[in-house]
């Protein structure tokens, strides 16, 4: 465990070299000049209640979704040169002679990546929630889960490059973690075109879609959880389809098992390599 937990050390020192933190910083403003925005918009008909009622929630909504963008991709730029950028550099052989098996390289590197991406996402969750208050006023105790949620997004795709990353070059890697990306989210439009247009084939391609990269089971727990504040002609738009098929509790569990299938084929593959 000790060895672990020096090579997830050494992978947050390399991060902060790496000065990933500017990027951090970015989104951080993004984050706050999203709810501005919103904000800015409102005040323009600040004598329309339903705009004033509205609005913070769709804010919120929306922020959310800004949330875990950033969370997954900074996760899955993290994973991606976690091993294969250093193993083209030649800076992984410096630990590999060392007595280190590795299957603790495997883990320190992903202990260390989900850390730094996970201590961000968080951090971009409760500024989200804190602008919201400052500028609109609004408070939203009742949605305290979906942060929480939002949270298995990095998790998810960290995971997932860092297996990528492990027998793949550092380009390939981040163009795998790109098409799985896609895949997952080709889900929700197949969905969307199989209702409008009444194809049941699309509907059908969705629904074994969402198993082979499962972000859209988040996706709907998030939605579930935000469903209190959710206006109600939203409710009725394409975006919530989703709620016609609730998630259950053996979904969330898929995506643990996933997680934990995924990273148990990072540590044998990367076993096995020849490097």
């Amino acid at each position: 465990m000790r060895a672990v937990l020096l090579i997830a050390s050494l992978t947050l020192k390399e991060t902060m070299r790496r000065r990933l933190w500017v990027a951090s910083l970015l989104a951080s403003l993004a984050v706050v000049g999203f709810v501005f925005v919103a904000n800015l918009g409102a005040s323009v008909r600040a004598h329309d209640p339903i705009v004033q009622s509205v609005v913070p929630h769709i804010t919120l909504i929306l922020g959310l979704d800004v949330v875990k963008f950033f969370g997954s991709v900074l996760a899955m730029t993290l994973a991606s040169g976690a091993i294969a950028l250093e193993i083209e550099r030649g800076m992984l052989y410096a630990i590999l002679y060392k007595p280190v098996h590795r299957y603790q390289v495997v883990l320190g590197k992903w202990i260390g990546v989900l850390v730094f991406a996970l201590v961000n996402t968080l951090f971009w969750s409760v500024l989200l929630y804190v602008s919201i208050r400052l500028m609109m006023g609004k408070v939203y105790p009742e949605t305290w889960r979906a942060p929480l949620v939002v949270l298995l997004y990095p998790v998810l795709f960290g995971t997932l490059t860092l297996f990528f990353s492990t027998f793949a070059s550092m380009g390939l890697t981040i163009a795998l973690s790109i098409i799985a990306a896609g895949i997952a989210w080709s889900e929700k439009p197949m969905r969307e075109f199989g209702i409008v247009f009444d194809i049941q084939t699309l509907l059908n391609v969705a629904n074994n879609v969402r198993w082979i990269v499962p972000m859209n089971h988040l996706r709907r727990w998030v939605l579930e959880e935000m469903s209190v504040v959710i206006p109600e002609r939203m409710m009725m738009s394409q975006r919530f389809q989703a709620f016609e098929n609730p998630p259950s509790g053996w979904e969330i569990g898929y995506v643990f098992g996933y997680v934990v299938v995924v990273l148990a084929l990072a540590v044998l593959v990367f076993g096995k390599r020849d490097v």
